[in-house]
């Protein structure tokens, strides 16, 4: 009988510019990489075992270093992980541990620091541009024109981050924004939705697997009521949901523009809240490919199966050679024909 080749994990790290994998290996008790779609920053947790107490004294890591992540198996190419920068260390013990936590780079302090401005006349676009200049970034990403020229009369950004304020933003526009490699990267949701899955998971694939369907808080249309600035009148506009027939109505008081406005605005607020109708969390052997923002097709759990988007994937490489992803998940609403099993758009377990 042959043997059966298994994959060995492999993980590169550099340290300020220098490749420090082989000086720390004997200390690695567990690498953790956690790419997120939106709301949290990336980060890379290490967690190392100091017994001899070089950890606390000469190799002490400095806030603010520099360190770059590489991941994958031994002959394949490994998936860069990113930049990211030390932002916090502690030590433990007994038995004598030491773990530091790195933040994306870019995640500076100023990023942190909450602000009053108000912008008057600005599209998204440049207030995205204006903000990522401000703090030294680039600016990536592909929006629809709708959202990235839409020209608000007003916009306040009272007593928040920046990093707050773009949050809030996006979530009003359908706009997902976040820090990666000093980078701030800013997706159009309905881009995402539309993509295609990345890879099929099957229920012979997990290891672990959680999966909620809620049955509240699913809507089928969604009213939007604002004040029109031609014609100094209460409007009001529904906007009904896509593949939901049933289910209560959201309410809506914003500030638009007009009725191009008012669509788009109602379009996301529908799909934040309907795309979390069903959530759930997989565990499968490590897959870097599997990153947040992509779809998957998740087959073999019954009624639930469908399309997917991935909220956030943990990548976790252990002393013992071992690498699992645990990808959180939530209803991908654009492809998910999985949807229409369930009564009335909500859970049904009989």
């Amino acid at each position: 009988m042959e043997a059966v080749k298994v994959r060995k994990p492999r993980w590169v790290l550099e340290y300020s510019g220098k490749d420090i994998s082989a000086n720390i290996a004997p200390y690695i008790l567990d690498i953790t990489y956690n790419d997120v779609l939106q709301g949290e920053s990336d980060d890379v947790e290490i967690n190392l075992t100091d017994a001899d107490h070089r950890w606390k004294n000469g190799w002490f890591p400095q806030k603010g270093d520099e360190i770059v992540l590489s991941i994958g198996y031994e002959g394949a190419a490994l998936v860069k992980c990113g930049t990211y920068q030390v932002d916090e260390v502690e030590i433990n013990g007994p038995p004598d541990t030491v773990s530091l936590r790195a933040l994306s780079a870019g995640v500076t302090e100023s990023l942190r620091t909450k602000n009053t401005v108000a912008y008057e006349n600005k599209t998204l676009g440049e207030i995205a541009s204006g903000i990522a200049k401000k703090h030294g970034l680039t600016l990536i990403g592909i929006i629809s024109e709708a959202k990235r020229l839409r020209r608000p009369r007003r916009i306040t950004q009272r007593t928040e981050t920046d990093l707050e304020f773009l949050k809030r933003l996006g979530e009003i526009e359908g706009v997902i924004f976040t820090i990666k490699d000093k980078q701030l990267v800013w997706h159009d949701q309905d881009e995402l939705d539309a993509a295609n899955a990345i890879t099929v998971i099957n229920r012979t694939d997990m290891i672990r697997y959680t999966f909620r369907a809620k049955t509240d808080e699913v809507y089928k249309a969604c009213q939007v009521s604002y004040h029109d600035p031609k014609t100094k009148k209460l409007v009001t506009h529904t906007e009904k949901a896509t593949g939901v027939t049933t289910g209560d109505t959201l309410k809506l008081t914003e500030r638009c523009e007009g009725k191009t406005d008012a669509i788009l605005k109602a379009k996301a607020a529908l799909r934040d809240r309907n795309g979390r109708q069903v959530e759930g969390a997989v565990t499968v052997s490590g897959a870097p490919r599997l990153a947040a923002g992509g779809n998957v097709d998740i087959k073999g759990i019954g009624v639930l199966d469908g399309s997917y988007q991935i909220q956030k994937a943990r990548h976790m490489m252990t002393r013992s050679g071992g690498y699992t992803t645990e990808v959180e998940l939530s209803t991908n609403s654009a492809h998910n024909k999985s949807l229409k099993n369930l009564k009335n758009e909500k859970q049904v377990v009989k």
